[in-house]
C-alpha cells in the first residue's frame, strides 16, 4: 500500500454481512438505551444556542434527558433533566433562566446546579444534605462548535473519543461557522438507514440522478477509530464542492463547476454559499473553454475567496492537500456526520424515535462563516419531510422501502460494499462493541 492509499484507504476490505436485527428488532432497539445511548458521546446542541450566561437548552434521547447551560463566558455544563424530589423534568426546549424550578412543588436550583429553595425542608430534619440536593451531572465535551453530552460518569475521555478528528477537521474552524439553517423532520425507517443514506456514495448516481453529470459516485472510505472519513480523488476545493465533481466527465470545466454549484445551492441547500454561485458565474468572464480542471477550481477559490474577504468573510486557511486528505464527509460515531468546507459546512444527527426500530428523529443545520453583525436567527424548523430539498427528499423517499424490504423473511443479513460502504462496516463494527451483539460477520464464500 503506498502512501496515498494508506492516508485515503480506497482499496477493498473484508466482505462481511450484517444482521438486519440491528434496524428492526424491537429487541436491539430497547437494548440501545442501556448498551448505547447511556454510555457513549453524542452531539446535543452547538454552542452557538447558548450565547450568554443562563441559555440552556434540553437535549433528549430516549428516556434520558440534559439541561445543557451555559454558565460562564466560556463554561457550558449539562444537569440531568430531573427534580431531586418525585423526578419531575426541570426543563423542555431552550430559554434563558436564572434558575431552574420545578413546577410541581417549587424546589428550585441555580446555575451552577445547588438547591436554593425548599419548600417546608425542615420536615426532613438534616436528612436533605446538599449532595442529595445538587442537580445530577451530566458529562460535556465541546469541540468545532458543537456541544457532547455523555450519560456514563465512567465514561471514555472525551479526547479520547475524538481521536483524529480533531487533526482532520480543526483546520476549517468549523467553530466560528453559524447556522444558515436548521430543521428536522421524522423518517419512518431506522436511525442506522437513515444516517447510512448520508455516509455512503455508492447510491448517489442512482437514488440523485441529477449527479450522474458530475461523479460516478465512486470514493473512498478510511475508517479512524470509531470514525470514518470519505472523499473522493482530487478533491481541491472547499465545502464539497469540487468534492462532487469528476473531471473525467466535463469538456468545459467552467460549466461543470457552474452547473455542481447550482445543483448543491438547489438540491442541498449547504455545502456552497452565495458567493461560490457568484464566482462560479464569472469563471466564463475569465478562463477560456479549454481551461483545465485545475484552473477552473482554483480560480474559483481564489475568486471567491477575495469576494468573501471583501465582505468581512475571512476563510479557514486550509491546504489544498489537506482538504484532500480529510475527505468531505465525516461519520462521527454514532450517529452524527460532519461535512466540513472553508467558509461553510453541514451538520446533520440522526436519534431513535422512542423504542419504535421503524422510526427516527433527523435533525441536519447548514453552517456558514457570516461578516461580523450579520448572523441570522435561525430557529430549529420541523420541516415535513415532503418539503425538503430535492437531495433529501429522494433519500426519504428511498428508505421507507429500505426499512420494509429487511423485515422480509427470505434473507436475515444486509452485505455493504466493502470499498465504498466502509463506513456503514465501521459503525456496525462500533455498535457491536456496545452493544455486545449484531458486529459484521465475514461473509461465507461457497
Amino acid at each position: 500500500m503506498n502512501k496515498m492509499q494508506a492516508i485515503r484507504s480506497d482499496v477493498s476490505d473484508e466482505a462481511v454481512e450484517i444482521p438486519v436485527a440491528a434496524y428492526i428488532s424491537p429487541d436491539y432497539a430497547r437494548a440501545e438505551r442501556t448498551h448505547l445511548w447511556d454510555k457513549v458521546w453524542q452531539v446535543a446542541c452547538r454552542e452557538e444556542e447558548l450565547p450568554n450566561v443562563g441559555d440552556y437548552v434540553t437535549y433528549d434521547i430516549l428516556e434520558n434527558s440534559a439541561i445543557i447551560v451555559r454558565t460562564g463566558p466560556d463554561e457550558i455544563v449539562a444537569y440531568t433533566n430531573t427534580c431531586r424530589h418525585r423526578g419531575r423534568r426541570l426543563t423542555d426546549g431552550c430559554g434563558h433562566a436564572e434558575k431552574f424550578a420545578c413546577k410541581y412543588h417549587a424546589w428550585q436550583w441555580n446555575l451552577k446546579g445547588e438547591n436554593i429553595h425548599v419548600s417546608e425542608k425542615q420536615d426532613w430534619s438534616a436528612a436533605l444534605t446538599d449532595e442529595k440536593l445538587r442537580l445530577g451531572r451530566v458529562k460535556v465535551g465541546r469541540w468545532a462548535g458543537y456541544v457532547y453530552v455523555n450519560f456514563d460518569p465512567g465514561c471514555e475521555p472525551f479526547e479520547q473519543f475524538l481521536g483524529t478528528l480533531p487533526h482532520w477537521i480543526d483546520p476549517f474552524e468549523m467553530g466560528k461557522m453559524r447556522y444558515k439553517w436548521r430543521r428536522w423532520t421524522i423518517i419512518p425507517c431506522n436511525w442506522k438507514a437513515m444516517l447510512e443514506a448520508f455516509i455512503e456514495t455508492y447510491h448517489a448516481s442512482i437514488i440523485h440522478p441529477q449527479n450522474r453529470k458530475f461523479s460516478s459516485g465512486r470514493g473512498w472510505n478510511r475508517s479512524e477509530g470509531m470514525h470514518t472519513a470519505i472523499g473522493t480523488a482530487g478533491r481541491e476545493g472547499g465545502g464539497g464542492l469540487t468534492a462532487s465533481v469528476d473531471p473525467a466527465r466535463a469538456k468545459d470545466h467552467r460549466q461543470t463547476v457552474l452547473a455542481a454549484t447550482t445543483n448543491l445551492h438547489e438540491t442541498v441547500e449547504a455545502l456552497t454559499t452565495d458567493t461560490f454561485v457568484a464566482a462560479a458565474k464569472k469563471l466564463f468572464d475569465v478562463l477560456p473553454e479549454t481551461a483545465s480542471a485545475a484552473e477552473v477550481s482554483n480560480t474559483l477559490m481564489n475568486m471567491a475567496r477575495e469576494m468573501d474577504q471583501a465582505r468581512g468573510v475571512i476563510w479557514a486557511d486550509v491546504s489544498a492537500e489537506h482538504m484532500r486528505d480529510t475527505g468531505f464527509n465525516w461519520h462521527v460515531f454514532p450517529n452524527s456526520l460532519i461535512e466540513p468546507g472553508v467558509s461553510c459546512g453541514l451538520g446533520m444527527r440522526v436519534r431513535p424515535n422512542g423504542y419504535d426500530p421503524d422510526s427516527c428523529i433527523l435533525d441536519a443545520h447548514a453552517l456558514e462563516r457570516f461578516p461580523e453583525g450579520e448572523v441570522p436567527k435561525v430557529e430549529n424548523v420541523h420541516l415535513p419531510k415532503e418539503q425538503w430539498p430535492l437531495l433529501w427528499l429522494q433519500d426519504f423517499e428511498n428508505l421507507p422501502d429500505v426499512q420494509r424490504g429487511m423485515k422480509c423473511s427470505g434473507d436475515q443479513a444486509v452485505r455493504p460494499n466493502p470499498v465504498v460502504e466502509k463506513a456503514i462496516i465501521n459503525l456496525h463494527r462500533g455498535l457491536g462493541k456496545y452493544m455486545g451483539a449484531g458486529a459484521p460477520r465475514p461473509m461465507a464464500q461457497s
